[in-house]
Order: structure tokens, then sequence, then C-alpha cells
């Protein structure tokens, strides 16, 4: 596979958004931590945590102290 591109924080939130709207990501389901998302998507540890940051303000996913960022109920 090559070099992943990095991506934007609102193409990060847009992603995650699309996914979970797709069912790849179910309510109550806990969410791949920030680093595996950063790799994933190439890009800072900073960057997924302003795209999950944006996404819990809209009540999308809400985060869990010592366990995790969770797809809202």
């Amino acid at each position: 596979m090559g070099v992943p591109i990095p991506h934007t924080a609102q193409e990060i939130e847009d992603d995650l958004l699309r996914r979970i709207g797709a069912g790849e990501f179910r309510r109550g389901e806990r969410l791949p931590t920030y680093d595996e998302l950063a790799a994933e998507y190439g890009s800072a540890r900073r960057t997924v945590a302003r795209a999950i940051d944006a996404l819990k303000a809209r009540g999308i996913v809400v985060g869990v102290q010592g366990s995790g960022t969770y797809v809202a109920e």
C-alpha cells in the first residue's frame, strides 16, 4: 500500500462520521485509539484529537476517562 496521505481534522471528522453512519462503528462501540487512528489516517495524534473533539461537541461520540471514545448511544 504506500505511504498514507495526511488528512486534516475536518477530513478525519467527516470520514469518521461517514463510517459511523455506515454502521462500521455502532452505537456504544469503542472507536480505535487516537494512536491507531493517527496511523490509519497518516496524521498527527493531535489532528485526530481535534476531529474527535469536534464529534464530541456534536454529541456523536463520548469520551470515557481511562476507557476510550465511544459512539454515543
